[in-house]
């Protein structure tokens, strides 16, 4: 290989993390075309995972790994959210992170590149890309260090929202329900701020019943009189009894006191 292209790789390599994807796009904008990159896979010094897509030989790279690419590289509103957060940050330890699905949010319609839904990165990865809140696109989001590198997750308080906005069956509920016991130090200003700022009603609803009911003490911070409830009842918990204050179906077995 010749001197040039030799430095434009080692250029690249300081760069770009190890363990993580390279984008085509990044390659580009550090002055490596689709040749010089074809001649680097020939010479194995990148292997090709996917169109637009590679990583270095002998790296192994996970989700994590593709996630700070489209994040630092392809400039994607996507994040780890829901529970998925809320286990990296360590507050879904009840609940076996190896058989939970990967949950991945999107601050509006966004397409994930092809690379990225094609490749077997060894878990379920969900994609969910409506609008949730009335934020920025960065808004209460954090970042993790990940094998040297950081990525962006959802603060613990967005995450809770997330989670909840996901509970389609009485098990999502109960999953969703004992986790939410283990959020005891969520921020008040910040859980205000994304009540006011959450499009939906049944996951405004849902999350203030379960804080109540868990008993957390930032709850008494909140100020609910300037958030958006909604009217009418709406029926969450399959076969469960109403909610007098939030009315919502909850389970028949808990939150009694709060009738």
């Amino acid at each position: 290989m010749g001197t040039l292209k030799s430095h434009k790789l080692n250029h690249l390599l300081q760069k770009a993390p190890p363990n993580a994807v390279i984008t085509s796009q990044f390659l580009a904008e550090n002055s490596i075309p689709k040749e010089l990159a074809r001649k680097y896979v020939t010479s194995d010094w990148l292997t090709r995972i996917g169109r637009g897509a590679y990583i270095r030989t002998g790296d192994t790279v996970d989700w994590q790994g593709a996630l700070y690419a489209k994040q630092s590289q392809l400039g994607l509103s996507v994040h780890a959210g829901g529970l998925t957060a809320l286990q990296m940050k360590g507050l879904g330890h009840y609940l076996p992170m190896a058989e939970e699905t990967i949950h991945l949010f999107s601050d509006g319609p966004e397409r994930l590149p092809d690379w990225f839904k094609r490749y077997d990165w060894g878990t379920t990865i969900e994609h969910h890309s409506g609008v949730l809140f009335d934020l920025s696109a960065s808004a209460s989001l954090s970042s993790v260090l990940h094998k040297g590198f950081e990525i962006q997750i959802s603060s613990p308080d967005r995450a809770a929202f997330e989670m909840l906005s996901l509970v389609k069956t009485n098990d999502d509920f109960d999953a969703a329900r004992t986790v939410f016991d283990g959020l005891t130090s969520l921020r008040p200003k910040e859980v205000q701020r994304l009540l006011v700022a959450c499009r939906s009603v049944r996951v405004k609803r849902t999350f203030l019943w379960m804080a109540k009911d868990c008993g957390h003490p930032w709850v008494k911070h909140l100020d609910v009189s300037g958030v958006d409830l909604g009217k009418g009842k709406r029926a969450i918990y399959r076969n469960g009894r109403l909610d007098k204050e939030y009315q919502i179906t909850v389970p028949r077995d808990s939150g009694e006191a709060h009738v």
